[in-house]
């Protein structure tokens, strides 16, 4: 027996909680009584924020279901669809809209609008009387002109309010920033919740992980930024998605990204260009842009085939990062990851690298294990260009190279930003004036950045030819002197920059069971061509780490690590051996 089926649709929550809701089932309910037709209600059909304007209620919606029940034969022939009115059922244009009608009623259901008791069904709509589809286009004609004129008139206020932000004469919203409050019209700092950002930052630049970073700053009793909110649930403390949030958010420099949309119907969508010193920034750009440098660096990335192109260091480490070359161990036979096992205390046990791919027995025979602390004390001996004055006291001693970094990572975003304006105007045909001044605006800061890393890595090849680059090898003499004397929190800060520094140094270390041991580094633009790092027997920019190997083949006799000046000899001497052997191949 032929069933009646209301559909009913709100703008807000409010609406459904409230009159609306009532409003609109009454008056179904009232139309079933007179007409004596049962209101089934095991299948409903109800829409929170789904937009008739754009058709969204029939695309991702309610009504789109009850179409789908229709054509599978769920809703019989004969049914009815009740509406309060047609602005309910759509807002599009009263072509499309009168399409989706005519779908359904030559799918034999009976479309009505309750508020004025019109019924709308194949047999009339396609009879001799000519009014019903006369009176059905007015109306949808009018609910979409309605529409379309509330859009453009809140679509210009807040345009115009947009471009007085960007002019620095109004601000959006009242929201802000969690560390900042907005007073009088005016962004005010918290200095309390502006230091915990710092604090975050600096970390992350250091090498601590989120989680790290999370169970330090819960450890220390510090209140995370909900605390003492009127909620129905309290916090529980930090979450490491809470300092990602804090990690990605440009508003510690100033940036605020308009947009349109609701973000509580999730439709919200940024502007590509942000409002540049809308809020105070709390870092600079430079700390920013570091910060997104060592991330990126810890993200395992893949190319189009799923090759592994960059190995991820995230993850689980310990509250004493328990070794300083996690994710960049690899096996030579399969290629796979080397991971850590632990065999116990000293001084039989320890931990050891082996290959993940031979301990499941899923096809590599590469069963070696390797000391993990050997490989590390033979990497640090080897590594003479590892910062290890910026370890020790937690800042940069080359600017130059942090620089470059970070010139790099605004480059990488404006150049996406620019893509996704000018994807934004090939979708469009007629190009909006202001939009493809932003491109042109986003083009000239990309030309502008490009320019800029010209200048930095210009800058930083001349700073690389100072003598404080050939006396590394003796900072990292100090640096091994420095981790065995050192305990507890200051040994673990160490290595966790120390940890950091590795991961930009060194792409990865490959582990062959009869051959060698091989740290393949990453070519720095900071290195001299006649300072490259090399095994002989490896090529550049790759250290042999085989127990009988030395340094760079610096000769053990003249290697006395208690001498810092006979280090910087060593070093020297080595060099002009390079530099013959090099010329003497030329």
């Amino acid at each position: 027996m032929p069933k009646a089926y209301s559909y009913l649709r709100f703008s807000t929550p409010e609406q459904a909680e409230g009159d609306s809701y009532r409003r609109q089932m009454a008056a179904a309910l009232d139309w079933c009584k007179r007409k004596g037709v049962e209101l089934d209600d095991k299948l409903r059909f109800h829409d929170l924020g789904k937009s008739g304007y754009t058709g969204a209620n029939f695309t991702e919606g309610a009504l789109g279901r009850f179409v789908d029940a229709v054509q599978a034969g769920e809703i019989e022939r004969g049914s009815y669809l009740l509406i309060e009115s047609w602005d309910r059922f759509s807002r599009q244009n009263a072509m499309t809209s009168t399409a989706r009608l005519f779908d359904l009623a030559t799918a034999g259901i009976t479309v009505v609008t309750v508020d004025d008791g019109q019924e709308y069904s194949q047999e009339r709509l396609t009879g001799p009387d000519v009014s019903p589809m006369l009176l059905l286009v007015v109306k949808l004609s009018q609910a979409h002109l309605e529409s379309a004129r509330k859009s453009n008139n809140v679509g210009k206020a807040w345009a115009d309010k947009r471009e007085r932000a960007r002019a620095g004469e109004h601000k959006l919203t009242k929201r802000a920033p969690e560390w900042l409050s907005l007073e009088d019209g005016r962004f005010i700092e918290r200095a309390d919740r502006v230091e915990i950002v710092r604090r975050v930052f600096r970390e992350t630049i250091d090498g601590y992980g989120r989680r790290t970073i999370v169970h330090r700053l819960n450890e220390e009793g510090i209140p995370n930024f909900r605390a003492g909110e009127n909620r129905k649930r309290k916090p529980t403390g930090w979450h490491a998605s809470s300092v990602a949030k804090i990690l990605t958010n440009r508003a510690v420099i100033g940036d605020f990204f308009p947009g349109t949309g609701s973000t509580r119907f999730r439709t919200y969508q940024k502007e590509a260009e942000p409002i540049r010193g809308y809020y105070p920034a709390i870092l600079d750009e430079d700390t920013y842009w570091r910060a997104q440098a060592v991330i990126a660096s810890r993200r395992r990335v893949t190319d189009d085939d799923g090759r592994v192109v960059q190995r991820g260091a995230a993850g689980r480490r310990g509250s004493g990062v328990s070794h300083l070359l996690t994710g960049l161990g690899r096996c030579s036979i399969c290629h796979g990851p080397m991971h850590i096992i632990n065999k116990g205390p000293l001084p039989r046990g320890g931990l050891y690298f082996e290959c993940d791919t031979a301990r499941r027995r899923a096809g590599c025979d590469n069963m070696n294990r390797w000391r993990v602390d050997e490989i590390e004390r033979r990497l640090l001996k080897h590594l003479t260009y590892i910062d290890a004055d910026a370890i020790l006291r937690g800042e940069a001693s080359h600017g130059e190279f942090e620089k470059v970094e970070s010139v790099k990572a605004r480059l990488a975003d404006a150049e996406k930003r620019r893509k996704n304006r000018a994807a934004m105007l090939e979708a469009v045909e007629d190009m909006d004036p202001d939009s493809l001044a932003r491109y042109r605006e986003l083009v000239a800061d990309v030309t502008a950045l490009k320019a800029e890393l010209a200048g930095a890595e210009k800058a930083l090849a001349q700073t690389a030819a100072d003598p404080g680059l050939k006396a590394r090898l003796a900072e990292a003499v100090d640096l091994n002197r420095a981790m065995g004397e050192a305990e507890g929190e200051e040994r673990t800060a160490i290595r966790v920059r120390l940890a950091e520094q590795l991961r930009q140094l060194v792409e990865m270390v490959d582990f062959h069971p009869e051959l060698s041991i091989i740290a393949h580094l990453k070519p720095r633009a900071d290195v001299p061509a006649d300072q490259v790092p090399f095994t002989y027997d490896s090529g550049n920019w790759r250290l042999e780490l085989s127990s009988d190997s030395e340094p760079h083949g610096i000769d053990p006799d003249i290697f006395p690590e208690e001498d810092p000046d006979a280090v910087r000899a060593a070093n020297a001497f080595f060099l002009k051996r390079r530099l013959a052997k090099a010329g003497g191949a030329s």
